[in-house]
């Protein structure tokens, strides 16, 4: 049988002229379906470099569901429904560093005063205090976060096998220095800002970079006179799941951290972190619980303590007829 060629291109033309001008007619058409039913490409970034203008972008943190526990594990150990909770910094002498078993004691100690956590800068004791915290879980009072409040980022600091620091305090215009890959194997980050408009940026982010912001002393009033309505306004207006923290300085004359931490308090600082309270010297605990009873008491800051009554007649960590607690660290 013999197909005449010719004849089938002569029937096809009409067919595929017929094709291309269908195509001309309902093509916009179909391109428009298309884009509305094919959402656009996303270009994803693998990971931001530290440049000047990528410096906002580095202080957004990426939360597992593991970093995520931990934040909010953090967040419930430094904040209450009402009042400030009290952290307590370890930051020992070159010559009054304590033996591990000393430190596990204090560890101990700080958490059974009702610490809220325990902030230090040594790098050679972060281990050692979670450890002997993780060694509580299941008791009562279980463990409290360990935080990392040191200048040098040391790797050894952050959680290995989940003993290890809880949280790394970064200063928030020190994150240029540091790469991307770095910040996030730190694990939780608290951000220590030096103004307002630091903590603004901080709370646009998403997650509010992790909500938990330390302030710094330029920010607080030194005394309770200083009414600091500017702060408290701002504070106020947080979201709530944000905690601030505010350094309080330890042993003031006169014991006025008491009324200054309850000061803040009053400002709506969500945590107060008393600094240098323990050095590795036999005043560390006393003092710790002194505070910590102080600054919760309703009453006013001249007050007996259980284990510090007394008459001062030269003896340190009780209580004057003034109602002054004299300390042998200040001497």
């Amino acid at each position: 049988m013999t197909i005449d060629v010719r004849c089938c291109f002569t029937m096809a033309a009409p067919s595929l002229l017929l094709l291309a001008a269908a195509s001309l007619i309902y093509l916009p058409f179909l391109s428009s379906i298309c884009a509305f039913v094919v959402p656009p490409a996303v270009h994803v970034q693998k990971g931001p470099q530290t440049t000047p203008t990528s410096l906002f972008s580095t202080k957004e943190q990426i939360f597992t569901h593991s970093s995520i526990d931990k934040l909010d594990t953090i967040k419930l150990a430094l904040k209450r429904p009402r009042g400030a909770s009290i952290s307590i910094e370890y930051n020992p002498s070159s010559d009054s560093s304590l033996s591990d078993g000393d430190l596990s004691i204090l560890s101990m100690s700080l958490r059974r005063s009702k610490t809220s956590a325990i902030f230090t800068s040594d790098v050679s004791s972060v281990k050692k205090i979670a450890k002997e915290q993780e060694s509580s879980r299941g008791d009562f009072p279980g463990p409290v976060p360990v935080i990392y409040f040191g200048r040098e980022l040391v790797g050894d600091v952050f959680n290995d096998d989940d003993i290890g620091a809880s949280a790394v305090v970064v200063e928030y215009e020190s994150a240029d220095k540091l790469d991307m890959e770095s910040l996030q194997n730190m694990g939780i980050i608290i951000w220590k800002v030096n103004d307002i408009q630091q903590i603004q940026q901080l709370v646009d982010m998403d997650s509010h970079a992790g909500g938990v912001y330390m302030l710094s002393k330029d920010m607080l009033p030194s005394s309770i006179e200083d009414d600091a309505l500017e702060l408290k306004d701002i504070l106020s207006s947080l979201p709530k799941s944000v905690v601030t923290i505010a350094p309080l300085q330890s042993m003031l004359p006169e014991n006025a951290e008491v009324s200054l931490g309850k000061h803040y308090a009053s400002l709506g600082i969500s945590s107060l972190l008393l600094s240098n309270a323990c050095v590795g010297d036999e005043e560390d605990i006393k003092y710790s619980q002194f505070v910590i009873e102080g600054i919760n008491k309703k009453s006013s800051s001249s007050f007996s303590m259980t284990g510090l009554t007394g008459s001062a007649n030269g003896h340190f960590g009780v209580s004057s007829h003034e109602g002054e607690v004299k300390w042998r660290r200040n001497e």
